[in-house]
């Protein structure tokens, strides 16, 4: 084993013949190999006449292996070139029939290669090997091949199956040596195992050049042509190979190739199942094409791939080439040349068909004319690609949008679509194709069928929804609409995909106007919204208000649903900002006039995003309002007040109002009950305060009856900038509070208790701070206007007072003296004006406009008890006087008394002149009973 061994017959004389010659050479296995090569060095034996019938009249040369049951085909004439027998068996005997001694006849295009006094008739190597060193036929060890299961009673019949898990390998009999005569070979390729929704499509190929070569003609080496024959150029009388769309020869035929020596290109089956059937000439002469070749015959690999059963890729057997694809359906998909063989003169349509409102838009994320250089070149325009705006017809209003035919003319290619993350870009429209028909029809036409040439391309297609809810706004954008009473009054955002990142816009901002009755109101629900994966919309319990929450910190980016009205001239205030709405909990508004707005923004797009990322979907009604006459809302002046709430029958107090500050002031506002926060509130109303403009309340009031105050002032009085320039003067006002002589960070909300008993009142005032970042988020925020909103349906009134402030300004000069804030609230740090002062009114949170210090004791104190107090005066002096003079009359009587007494008691016996002679003398003690 492994030593090559030589032998050689001499040509017979002629008196032995006819002449046989048996040679058998066994491979005993193991140590002395398992196969049998044969190397034909030299052979001369009659005359080569035909492939079919008697070729060889004066003899031949048989090979056949013991094992095998096959009709072997001959040989004759005189061997060229380099002639290796592999034996698929142990055992091979080569049997030799001789029974003329005529001289072969030269070929034509070459002289004999024998002369009549050559005496050899064979001359051969022979050489044991043993299997495992046979990798070009059995594969290495870490990936054998797999050469199908033979079947029974055949002598090269084999079945392939399940080939996405095998190595499969079709291979010639013998392969890679001399494959015999008379040779009618069956391969049939089956894959049984198909995942659920899908169609396996089968594929025989050979991407290398020097594994493919079937012999065709006596002498091709002569020309060196490299590439294979198609169709009729392969004779019939030589050896071929036919590929069928099928398990049987009745199955339409893909291609019938010979020759080789270059590649081949995938013919791919239809289905499951394909067919190989190769057929070798009876009669043939051992002559290669090439002294180089060392191998013969052919190895085909085989592919499996499975494909959508709803795809373009397939085209069911026995069926039309043509698809059909309607907006009732899905609304984009995928078109793509069929994946695999086509016969000649096929012809593949893809109807496209859309809605009467709306157009098909088509992008080809890449197209290729495809040449199988090994086939012959095929006519001109062998393939032909068609797109129609429309139904498909040329007549009819169709438009024929693109012809291409020509290798290098190709449609547009939009292939920055599927780029991988940040470096996608949008397909825009100059880079695809757009029908302005409800329609578009592709064909592609196969003149010689897919072996010499074929076309690869994926496209596509979208049913594009051009449809707008509503009327266009006169001067607006192209997505700007109004709507008025309408029967289906249903409005959605935009479905235009080039409206959208993905269609190729950056932004988009549509306004949707909705105008009813002057005395009707519109009746907003939202029923479902999106506006990106970032963005949320919370119902705040603080303020019970729709807001948009957004993970991007820089607002200018994020993308909003807003609700606004317009309540007054220049003034616009927002209703609500939505992000997503679900239809399990819609969002539902009544206008508080006969016009409302609704505007949908996206700020930047990618150009992944398109309107399922972005939409609304909602209805609206009418709602009357008839007679009712609230007035405009807007109020001004140094102060006033007004009610807000709610109740039945009362349309008028749940309004929004305006309150406008005068020049250089500031407002402030008392509002009944105290700042909401988010857990504190357990009342289904609020009292928001916004600045006009704003979207953002500065405060938000939580209503109560009792004696509870939120004090509120205009944005930008914490931040107004006050500071002395005067020392003097400073130190003069040092008792002014210092909350407003130095610039604060920060809006102050102040909430004041006021409890009153029978015998004392106090006054509670607390302050609490709302972060500056909060109270400047929008671009009019700095407006020192008021907007007071009542939101919810608590039932009850609460009055609300305003004021208008201001802070001194800066002393003109060092010498200034006089007081720049001479009616001042302390608590505050606000300058009142002058007519509020002392008025009767409380205007400062404390009262201290109205109190002692500022109008006097009498002037603070009620004309009631002023009253009271002068009646108590008059009488406690009354009640003086008369003690007074009764005092007086008593002690006048008392000396009396004592004068008469003392002249009684005089000793001369005489009665004091002093005495009063008209009173009675005083008769003195009475005399004890017992004296003497």
């Amino acid at each position: 084993m492994g030593s090559t061994y030589s032998l050689q017959i001499p040509r017979p004389q002629k008196g032995s013949l006819p002449h046989l010659c048996q040679l058998t050479f066994i491979a005993s296995g193991d140590l002395f190999g398992d196969l049998v090569q044969l190397s034909i060095d030299k052979f001369s034996l009659g005359r080569f006449t035909s492939h079919t019938w008697s070729g060889c009249p004066d003899g031949y040369m048989q090979i056949e292996e013991v094992s095998r049951t096959h009709n072997p085909g001959y040989w004759c004439g005189t061997a060229w070139g380099h002639n290796i027998f592999y034996s698929e068996t142990a055992a091979v005997t080569l049997t030799l029939r001789l029974f003329n001694l005529t001289a072969p006849e030269p070929h034509p295009h070459q002289p004999s290669l024998l002369t009549p006094q050559d005496t050899i008739l064979l001359r051969l190597g022979y050489k044991f090997l043993r299997k495992e060193t046979a990798i070009m036929r059995y594969g290495r060890p870490s990936r054998p091949s797999y050469r199908g299961e033979e079947l029974p009673n055949t002598f090269c019949d084999k079945i392939f199956e399940n080939c996405d898990e095998r190595n499969c390998k079709i291979q010639s009999p013998n392969y890679p040596g001399l494959y015999p005569r008379n040779l009618t070979c069956h391969f049939y390729i089956r894959q049984t195992r198909v995942p659920g929704g899908k169609v396996a499509l089968v594929s025989v190929l050979q991407r290398n050049p020097h594994l493919m070569y079937i012999k065709d003609r006596n002498a091709p080496h002569l020309t060196r042509e490299r590439k294979l024959e198609v169709g009729p150029a392969c004779h019939s009388l030589h050896d071929y190979l036919v590929v069928y769309d099928g398990n049987t020869t009745r199955a339409p035929q893909l291609a019938k190739v010979c020759k080789g020596g270059t590649v081949l290109s995938a013919l791919t089956a239809s289905g499951p199942d394909l067919l190989l059937l190769f057929r070798s000439s009876p009669f043939d002469f051992p002559f290669q094409d090439s002294p180089r070749r060392r191998t013969f015959g052919f190895e085909l690999d085989v592919e499996v791939e499975f494909v959508e059963q709803q795809s373009t890729a397939y085209v069911r057997r026995g069926g039309k080439c043509e698809y059909r694809a309607t907006s009732q359906g899905q609304r984009s998909g995928y078109v793509q040349a069929a994946a695999h063989s086509l016969l000649p003169n096929t012809t593949c349509t893809w109807q496209l068909w859309a809605g009467m409102s709306e157009v098909v838009w088509l992008y080809f994320l890449h197209f290729r004319h495809v040449q199988h250089n090994e086939m012959p070149p095929p006519a001109r325009c062998p393939t032909t690609f068609t797109i129609v705006d429309g139904g498909g017809r040329y007549s009819n209003g169709s438009l024929i949008l693109g012809r291409f035919c020509k290798q290098e003319k190709l449609p547009r290619v939009c292939g920055g679509v599927h780029a991988p993350g940040p470096y996608a870009a949008p397909c825009s429209p100059h880079e695809s194709y757009i029908s302005t028909l409800p329609g578009m029809t592709l064909s592609l036409r196969y003149a010689a069928g897919t072996a010499p040439a074929h076309v690869e391309f994926l496209a596509r297609y979208e049913f594009v929804d051009t449809r707008q809810w509503g009327d266009p706004t006169p001067g607006g954008g192209p997505c700007d609409r109004t709507f008025t009473v309408r029967p289906d009054r249903l409005f959605a955002s935009p479905r235009d995909v080039f409206l959208f990142g993905r269609g190729g816009s950056q932004k988009l901002r549509c306004v949707y106007t909705f105008k009813v009755g002057s005395e009707q109101r519109v009746a907003l629900r939202i029923l479902r919204s999106r506006m990106g994966p970032d963005c949320a919309t919370l119902l705040r319990n603080s303020s019970r208000r729709y807001e948009c929450h957004h993970n991007n910190t820089n607002s200018v980016f994020n993308p909003t649903t807003k609700v606004t009205e317009k309540l007054w001239d220049g003034l616009e205030i927002t209703r609500a900002c939505l992000c997503n709405v679900s239809d399990s909990a819609p969002f539902n508004l009544v206008s508080y006039t006969s016009t409302l707005t609704l505007t949908f923004n996206i700020p930047t797009m990618t150009p992944a995003e398109d309107y399922n990322h972005y939409f609304f979907e909602g209805e609206y009604s009418v709602v009357g309002a008839e007679g009712l006459e609230c007035g405009s809302g807007r109020l001004q002046g140094t102060y006033g007040n007004f009610t807000v709430g709610s109740g039945r029958g009362d349309y008028c107090d749940p309004l929004p109002r305006l309150i406008t500050a005068p020049d250089a002031s500031f407002l402030f506002m008392r509002v009944r009950g105290f700042e909401a926060r988010e857990d504190n509130c357990q009342v289904a109303s609020r009292i928001n305060v916004f600045a006009a403009g704003s979207s953002t309340p500065l405060a938000s009031v939580c209503p109560q009856r009792r004696d509870v105050f939120t004090n509120i002032f205009s944005s930008g009085w914490d931040q107004y900038d006050f500071t002395f320039q005067d020392r003097t003067l400073e130190d003069e006002l040092a008792w002014l509070n210092t909350s407003w002589i130095s610039p604060s960070a920060n809006t102050s909300i102040t909430t004041t208790t006021t409890t009153t008993t029978t015998t004392t009142t106090t006054t509670t005032t607390t302050t609490t701070t709302r972060s500056n970042e909060d109270m400047w988020k929008d671009d009019y925020g700095s407006s020192r206007d008021l907007v007071v909103e009542w939101v919810g349906n608590y039932s009850g009134k609460f009055l609300v007072t305003w004021v208008a402030l201001w802070r001194p300004l800066r002393p003109a000069s060092l010498t200034a003296t006089r007081d720049p804030c001479p009616h001042s609230c302390g608590d505050i740090g606000a300058c009142l004006p002058r007519e509020l002062w002392c008025d009767g009114i409380a205007h400062c949170p404390t009262g201290a406009d109205e109190g002692a210090s500022a109008c006097g004791l009498l002037a603070a104190l009620p004309w009631v008890y002023l009253v009271a107090a002068g009646a108590l005066l008059l009488s406690l002096v009354g009640l003086f006087l008369a003690v007074v003079i009764h005092r007086r009359h008593l002690a006048t009587q008392q000396a009396v008394v004592a004068a008469a007494t003392a002249a009684v008691n005089n000793g001369t016996g005489w009665k004091s002149g002093r005495q009063d002679l008209l009173l009675p003398p005083d008769p003195g003690p009475d005399p004890e009973p017992d004296a003497w």
